[in-house]
């Protein structure tokens, strides 16, 4: 075999900061690895290839042929042990990069030093602009949504070995680990990484609804709930007050998610019910078990109140099957006695015993708890472990998240039309008209089932109501309904959901297109105005949650007309509920990537207009964001500190006055981005040829990463695919061109002066710029350019210098806005975490456009190589969907 050259991997000692230390560790203990499992030949011919694509990465022509030549022979049974080791190498990385961000969270504490976005710096901001800090923080109403979107790629088992890996660096991390314990720790790494090298990365089976609705609990089981009490003490600390409501909550989709999903319904909500009520309970379990056994409180020390001794009496009498707390000497230890019938009552109510009672609700666990709170007698003890259990009853109760319900319009309407006469045919006065009289007169119309998406629609809504009443109404505590166009949409669904019995229910309108944002403020004011929507909303506090999406907006108009159009609507929709005596609240559908409004949470709060936050607001994390912001406790602690401030923020510091050249300009480039993002997605007829030929959308679908199938119906083309895989498939071939086409020619077109005014002085600009400017430096044309061997000739002629025009366009405009000589100058760390998984990532690139090239000659051999290259590059891009 011909010696291949390449510069020196650096010595572990001239590591000079932990990111390099842990990262050429574990390449070092995974390199021992493949040497005992694939040879010392395939070992270092991998690090040759991260060698030399790092030197490709400098610009050497000459080495990048060699990394291409290379690639392109390597033999059939090579292939796969390659793209697992590439892969492999970047799930590494993303742990070192994850133990770095930890790392420098604790030098922070350790120094005593803020640190930026933490609520300390929130708190001094406060103060110094006299804000009314008490206040703020009782209106605070914060709720995270976790869905499904198969934007991560990664197993649970997966999952698990990561886990282990990053907590053995934490050990290895610890000044105080010696030599032999070094010694041990690095042989469980290698053992955890040998386990994971010989663990298939690529689901053979398509997750079902109940795996994804698991793998949403294991995040909350191992780190939110613990995290979430530890930000409340948090929150408390830095800010010097009281809580008196948790603030916090958390919601999911998962096992409720309809639109557009065959496989969700009526069963898979009423088995994700019944999950998250046992995760729930065992999870209370486990932590009044520790109380109990921490609580040894002697009679000889605390007094035994009549209040307490009443309660232990009654529960000796309610609880005949607790026979070892029957003979307990109570009088001795009456806290722990008392903790141990509680742990009983709640085994009762997951696990009923003849007529032994359990919880009605989490309202009565916690009176039982605030009885054992007001026995310490030490304030030391009262705000201990005991508060935190009561925090963690407030936020996650007896459902854990509640899991709201989502069907598209269509199938609403549906649904209407079969039931309620007149209907189907009738325009939309008429049909506001039916409805308003059918909610007033408590109308069910006709008694029958339609069949289809509507009636397990009907199913499902039969499914809530019997869970109001077995779970309480917080466990489906809203129904979004997708692709909201008119009134009716939304008074439709009221009146299915009344009909039911589902009256629990908040209706959540969710608007999505630039057509339908720029409709939303009149489809609310008709709504507003009619009586019976009226009564709804009063059986609601007056409170109304209004969902606005970033990725059907951003697939439909390209990224700087979808923004904006969120911007505008929300703005309208704000201005709206306040004169309408509406408590407003906000949802927002962000994923990812920066097209479907990925990017920095913090920074989008900030960016949000003037008077839209008001202490309120609701956020989905989907898919790898999950993974990115709770994995660790820590890092969970640090991701919701700094949602929490941005609220804070965002609702006590008005935003500088929006100058009417701003909008002038932004209603300009709104337009004309979205006229050339639009001309060539939508309007060029071969467009989705090219597109089918340059991204591995074809492909994508047979990868089990994700229960829903990828377009909502079954037409084909680009209208009918789902956002998700529309902007993974863009991913995968690292042109990213839904984050910024269109952005080019627009703000080419403007005044550079006043741009550079907007960068400056309006956070909505500054954060639109800034996540563009992210996505532009993870574009990678010259990796893209290898895909076009996969397109026609014509097609490529046609096309692609025209999107290098663009792409050259709206780089050279981003560095004259924010007078940076590169991309992300400003944030040189960022910078570096972002190029040091490229050299991993190149390879990959490369052999996925062999194995396209393969499989689509006919070669199926391919498939599953190429399948892994998908997860692969999907890690280490991260950001995918």
């Amino acid at each position: 075999m011909t010696r291949l050259d390449a510069p020196p991997i650096p010595a572990a000692e001239t590591a000079t900061h932990g990111l390099g230390r842990d990262t050429e560790l574990l390449s070092a203990a995974l390199n021992d690895v493949l040497e005992e499992q694939a040879g010392r030949v395939f070992a270092s011919r991998l690090q040759w290839l991260f060698r030399t694509a790092e030197v490709v990465r400098g610009g050497d022509a000459a080495a990048a042929a060699r990394l291409v030549a290379y690639l392109e022979g390597v033999p059939d049974d090579s292939v796969e042990p390659i793209i697992r080791a590439c892969s492999l190498e970047l799930q590494l990385a993303n742990i070192a990069e994850e133990r770095e961000r930890v790392r420098r969270r604790r030098q922070y504490d350790a120094t005593g030093a803020i640190q930026r976005e933490s609520l300390a710096e929130t708190a001094r901001i406060l103060r110094s602009n006299e804000a009314d800090i008490p206040a703020l923080v009782a209106q605070l109403q914060i709720e995270h949504v976790l869905t499904a979107h198969p934007t991560e790629a990664t197993r649970r088992s997966v999952l698990d070995h990561q886990w282990d890996v990053a907590a053995l660096l934490d050990k290895l991390d610890d000044p105080r680990t010696g030599v032999s314990s070094r010694r041990r720790l690095l042989d469980q790494l290698r053992e955890t990484l040998t386990i994971w090298w010989q663990t298939d990365e690529v689901r053979r089976v398509r997750p079902r609804v109940e795996d994804e609705v698991r793998r949403n609990l294991f995040f909350i089981e191992a780190v939110l709930f613990d995290a979430v009490p530890a930000a409340l003490e948090e929150m408390e600390r830095a800010l010097d007050t009281r809580l008196v409501q948790p603030v916090l909550s958390y919601g999911s989709w998962t096992g409720g998610d309809m639109d557009g999903h065959p496989e969700v319904g009526a069963d898979t909500l009423a088995g994700a019910l019944a999950l998250h009520r046992a995760s729930a309970l065992r999870l209370l379990r486990e932590r009044v078990d520790r109380l109990a056994r921490a609580f040894s409180h002697s009679s000889l020390r605390i007094p035994l109140s009549e209040e307490l001794a009443a309660s232990l009496e009654n529960d000796e009498r309610e609880l005949p099957s607790a026979e070892v707390l029957r003979r307990a000497h109570r009088e001795w230890e009456p806290l722990r006695t008392k903790l141990g019938f509680i742990r009983h009552r709640l085994v009762n109510t997951g696990r009923p015993r003849g007529r032994e009672p359990g919880y009605a609700d989490a309202q009565q666990l916690r009176r039982d708890l605030e009885m054992v709170l007001a026995h310490l007698g030490s304030r030391h003890v009262a705000l201990g472990s005991i508060r935190r259990l009561l925090w963690q009853v407030d936020v996650f109760g007896f459902h854990l998240a509640g899991i709201d319900i989502r069907q598209g319009a269509t199938v609403v309407r549906q649904a209407a039309s079969s039931l309620l006469p007149g209907f189907a045919d009738a325009d939309e006065p008429r049909r506001m008209a039916l409805l308003t009289e059918a909610l007033a007169s408590g109308r069910r119309g006709i008694e029958h089932d339609p069949g289809g998406e509507a009636g397990e629609l009907l199913r499902v809504l039969d499914t809530v109501a019997l869970a109001g009443e077995a779970y309480g109404p917080q466990a489906v505590p809203a129904m979004v309904i997708s692709m909201t166009e008119q009134p009716s949409d939304v008074l439709a669904a009221c009146w299915l959901a009344a009909r039911a019995g589902a009256t629990s229910l908040r209706m959540v309108p969710l608007f999505e297109t630039r057509g339908d944002l720029d409709a939303a403020p009149g489809t609310m004011g008709v709504l507003y105005d009619n009586e019976a929507y009226r009564n709804h909303l009063r059986a609601h506090a007056n409170r109304q949650t209004v969902m606005v999406g970033y990725s059907d907006s951003g697939k439909d108009s390209g990224y700087v007309a979808s923004q904006y159009s969120l911007y505008v609507a929300q703005e309208r929709l704000s201005a709206q509920a306040g004169d309408a005596g509406v408590v407003l609240e906000l949802f927002h559908g962000r994923g990812g990537s920066p097209s479907r409004g990925g990017g920095r949470t913090y920074r989008a709060i900030l960016a949000q207009p003037e008077g839209s936050v008001q202490g309120r607001i609701r956020i989905t994390e989907q898919g790898e964001t999950v993974s990115a912001r709770y994995s660790d406790p820590e890092l969970a602690v640090r991701s919701l500190e700094q949602t929490v401030s941005a609220v804070l923020l965002a609702t006590a510091l008005p935003n500088p006055p929006i100058r009417p050249e701003w909008r002038a300009e932004m209603d300009r480039l709104s337009e004309r981005s979205r006229e050339r993002y639009r001309g060539l997605v939508y309007d060029d007829p071969d467009f989705e040829r090219f597109f089918a030929q340059i991204a591995p959308i074809a492909e994508l679908s047979e990868l089990n990463i994700g229960s829903r199938p990828p377009s909502r119906n079954r037409r084909r083309g680009v209208e009918a695919l789902r956002a998700i895989p529309w902007v993974f498939a863009w991913t995968q071939n690292r042109l990213l061109l839904p984050s910024w086409y269109g952005a080019g020619a627009a703000l080419d077109d403007g005044d550079l002066d006043c741009q550079r005014e907007m960068w400056r002085d309006w956070p909505f600009f500054r954060g639109l710029i800034g996540t563009l400017e992210m996505a532009l430096f993870k574009t990678d044309l010259g990796v893209a350019e290898r895909y076009l061997r996969l397109v026609d000739d014509d097609l490529v002629e046609r096309f692609w210098p025209g999107m290098r025009e663009e792409y050259d366009l709206v780089v050279e405009r981003v560095l004259a806005i924010t007078g940076q000589s590169g991309l992300l100058d400003e944030t040189p760390a960022l910078q570096r975490r972002l190029e040091h998984r490229n050299p991993w990532v190149d390879p990959l690139s490369h052999l996925q456009v062999e194995l396209l090239g393969r499989l689509r000659a006919g070669r199926d051999d391919a498939r599953t190589p190429l399948l892994a290259t998908i997860t692969g590059i999907a890690a280490g891009m991260r950001n995918t969907g």
